[in-house]
């Protein structure tokens, strides 16, 4: 019996990373497709909550959502795949997700919704040679065989459990190197200007984020050629904070 894929990601159905990387599954693995209308990035693991969600079918097994990347992944695995999938694939991405990026990313909180849900999730993302959004700067196919690499072994291994985030960048050596998060620290840009009527209004950027990333980082990784595969943990406790503090609070 075929394995079970659910794809998402959270530029939009129609990205050409999503259409390629779809292809590409399909050949070897049932893939449901359930990705939102237009392009989320950056939203993270939000979900609306304010308004009803529209699912639309565009064919078997392939379905967009006018909502976050996060809802998709709910709606899919409560609504419309007929039992757990065997593994979530999100992307693949336009542009990298690395380090601080996993915290803003809808393509990485597409795959821990998928997480929360006990299944195993992979977040896809390619590097342009320019890091701009044009798409011919994207290694669209062979990142796409790159993931099915990985879809591959993972399901091979079968007891697997988490969230793996691939970065993979545009001159490559073809070799997958399982990474630990670099720093990649941003001072965003606030451009403040006026409308009509006079009032302010601002733009949020990105501004140019300082990367640092030793060997063994993502940020490393891709820099010197390789596929970057960093697994995720979701535990954000910092346990020397709880050990210093406890005794002023705890009273038992």
């Amino acid at each position: 019996m075929r394995k079970t894929i659910l794809l998402t990601n959270d530029d939009g159905y129609s990205s050409q990373g999503l259409t390629i990387l779809r292809k590409e599954l399909m050949k070897e693995y049932r893939v449901i497709t359930v990705a939102p209308s237009r392009e989320r990035s950056a939203v993270s693991l939000a979900l609306t909550l304010n308004r009803p969600l529209r699912v639309e079918k565009l064919e078997d097994d392939f379905f967009y959502v006018d909502g976050t990347p996060s809802d998709c992944v709910n709606i899919a695995v409560r609504k419309i795949c007929d039992k757990l999938p065997d593994i979530v694939v999100s992307g693949m991405n336009l542009g990298e997700n690395l380090s601080e990026d996993i915290f803003y990313s809808g393509t990485v909180g597409a795959a821990i919704s998928g997480f929360f849900y006990g299944i195993p999730a992979l977040a896809v993302s390619l590097i342009s040679p320019d890091m701009k959004y044009e798409s011919f700067g994207y290694m669209f196919k062979y990142g796409a065989e790159i993931t099915e690499r990985v879809v591959s072994k993972f399901l091979k291994i079968g007891s697997l459990n988490g969230v793996f985030n691939i970065n993979i960048p545009p001159e490559t050596n073809g070799e997958i190197y399982v990474t630990t998060l670099g720093k990649k620290r941003y001072t965003p840009n606030i451009v403040e200007r006026s409308d009509p009527r006079g009032r302010k209004y601002y733009w949020i950027g990105t501004g140019d984020p300082v990367r640092e990333g030793e060997k063994g980082t993502d940020i490393w990784a891709v820099e010197n050629g390789y596929v970057s595969l960093s697994p995720l943990k979701y535990e954000l406790s910092c346990f020397e904070a709880v050990d210093s503090i406890k005794k002023y609070f705890n009273e038992d």
